[in-house]
């Protein structure tokens, strides 16, 4: 009977096991799916991972094209490259047959995973209120103009984001970003463009200290007003910080009845620049900002790169004597989109237009390194301005190199990144065909060897944002009309204004109310989800034309205000919605 007892109190132990077993399992198979969910791309970041890419072509980077061969990469690091490495039995296996490998993309100056400027609400009490606020509030300190040297975008740089898949969906990988407000902005970092973490980002930090010469007079007023007036800022500034250098030196060796130095961040981290240990990387587009970005370099012996450069080939003798390394500008000019077709437009404008495309090719002939910036271009022109400069005489050898290894050397991370070689970080783009054909595709893309869900741009559904206004990817034109908060990023610190906008037709009419006034729209014209505004605004008695291009997405908008010879703003914004503002 015990043993009957104790058979019949094991049947049920072992019946309650089974059903246990079975409620653990439905819970697994319920929950599982939830945990895939929320942690993909943990998983996928953290989890250690093996390819092999065969019967594909490779482009090294390095000078070396291997027909089919294979690529194989562990746990971020390329392990094989050749026609007869041997494929690891873990591998996940991609059949390359008809596509082509390259080095991950590399674009030289960006703003890329650093926060944007959060748009502020709308102020209660209507545009005039907005107005006035910023007037009172938001003008930029003089510090905020003039920039902080010591800032580090490495310490700012943030995962994620739709600007950054619009980047990897054109085959980037891995960029250098710098902040962007003031004289001396901060220093760069390159970062690769996948991560959870800010640390898996920087792959090296820091790169170059940024200076800036472009002016904020249009937004803040603030000193220095003119560009002669930030070249001498630049320059007092580095004399400052020799003399900071001296004194801190001087208190070094002395200590006893010397008054130490207060300890200045600022001037302490433009130290390394004066030491030729960190590089300069001057912003600087016209052939005068060059001579003078070289000019400054030479008064105090910096390591000068030049970002931008857009009339480099008219001192290409200059940087090829000084060896100075060039982060060439792809935002090639264009004839304005609402000029009518019969409007002639001045000589020098025409001349500008046929001959800076050909400046790349002018530098690759003189032996000057460079490589590319997309500026202010959408993603999808990044590439396709590359190839615009390879029908304007540069090569594909030297676009595809510019793209990669010439940007990685630049940047310092050479030993890192841009080609395909043993031992260097596994970014890679693979692609239906020649990188720079018009209809080759961008099939995978690896970054510190794991595989990115590309943003699949082309083929995105017509979308339609609140009030039946169509979004991104929508197939016809974007209605702009409304009211806009823009927050414009200038060297003198983020400045607010606001954009109204009514379209009837193809007529687009409209007021741009900024801290120093309001002006009307001149012209305006949409492009698809494209728009484009000019406005005249009177600076200290003297008319500039500001050129407001953007991207409009539902209810958002970023682009870029070039305000004449002042320089180009990034900004962002957001539309209120219908009823959300009231008028006075």
């Amino acid at each position: 009977m015990a043993r009957m007892n104790r058979s019949s109190r094991s049947l049920q132990f072992s019946g309650y096991r089974i059903r246990f077993s079975r409620l653990v399992t439905l819970s697994l198979v319920v929950i599982a799916p939830l945990v895939l969910l929320i942690y993909p791309r943990i998983a996928r970041l953290e989890a250690p991972a093996v390819y092999a890419i065969r019967d594909v072509q490779i482009v090294t980077g390095a000078g070396k094209t291997i027909a089919k061969g294979t690529v194989v990469f562990r746990d971020g690091l390329i392990t094989g490259v050749g026609e007869n490495v041997k494929i690891p039995a873990d591998a996940r296996v991609i059949d390359g047959a008809g596509m082509t490998v390259y080095p991950g993309l590399i674009d030289g100056f960006t703003s890329l995973g650093l926060p944007a400027p959060a748009t502020p609400a709308p102020a209660a009490g209507g545009r005039q209120a907005a107005l006035a606020t910023a007037s009172a509030g938001q003008q930029p300190t003089p510090e905020q103009a003039h920039g902080d040297p010591s800032l580090s975008a490495a310490d700012q740089v943030k995962p994620g984001g739709s600007t950054i898949e619009d980047a990897r969906a054109a085959g980037v990988a891995a960029a250098l970003t710098s902040p962007r407000q003031g004289i001396f902005p901060g220093q760069s970092a390159v970062i690769n463009l996948a991560g959870d973490d800010p640390s898996k980002l920087v792959v090296r930090a820091p790169v170059a200290l940024t200076i800036q010469f472009s002016v904020s007079a249009g937004f803040s007023g603030q000193y220095p007003g003119s560009l002669m007036g930030t070249v001498a800022f630049i320059r007092q500034t580095f004399y400052d910080a020799i003399r900071y250098r001296d004194e801190v030196e001087r208190y070094r060796r002395v200590k006893r009845g010397i008054e130490r130095s207060a300890h200045n961040k600022k001037l302490a981290a433009l130290q390394p620049a004066l030491r030729g240990e960190m590089p300069v990387l001057f912003v600087a587009n016209s052939d005068g900002d060059i001579r003078r970005a070289l000019m400054i370099a030479d008064e105090f012996k910096l390591k000068p790169i030049i970002a931008g450069a857009l009339y480099g080939y008219r001192v290409v003798d200059m940087l090829k004597a000084r060896s100075v390394p060039v982060i060439l500008s792809l935002d090639f000019p264009k004839r304005s989109a609402d000029l009518p077709e019969d409007e002639e437009e001045p000589l020098r404008v025409l001349r500008a237009r046929a001959e800076i495309p050909k400046g790349a090719a002018q530098l690759a002939r003189a032996g000057v390194k460079f490589a590319f910036t997309s500026g202010t271009l959408r993603p999808q022109d990044f590439v396709a301005n590359v190839r615009k400069a390879v029908e304007n005489g540069l090569s594909k050898d030297d676009a595809v190199r510019a793209l990669t290894m010439n940007a990685a050397e630049i940047l310092g991370a050479g030993d890192q990144l841009g080609s395909v070689e043993v031992g260097k970080i596994a970014n890679l783009v693979v692609t239906s065909g020649d990188l720079l054909a018009k209809e080759t595709k961008v099939k995978h893309l690896f970054i510190d060897g794991l595989e990115i869900d590309l943003k699949k741009a082309e083929t995105s559904p017509q979308r339609v944002g609140p009030g039946g206004r169509q979004g991104a990817g929508a197939v016809g034109a974007v209605d702009p009309s409304g009211e806009w908060s823009l927050t414009v990023d200038t060297p003198g610190g983020e400045q607010t204004a606001r954009l109204s906008i009514q379209k009837e037709g193809d007529q687009i009419t409209g007021t741009l109310s900024t801290p120093v006034g309001n002006v009307n729209i001149d012209t305006g014209s949409m492009n698809g989800n494209e728009i484009r505004l000019t406005a005249t605004i009177d600076m200290g008695g003297q008319s500039v034309q500001a050129t407001l291009t953007g991207t409009i997405e539902g209810d958002s908008i970023k682009g870029a205000v070039v305000m004449g010879s002042t320089g180009s703003f990034s900004f962002t914004g957001s539309r209120t919605p219908r009823g959300g503002d009231n008028e006075n």
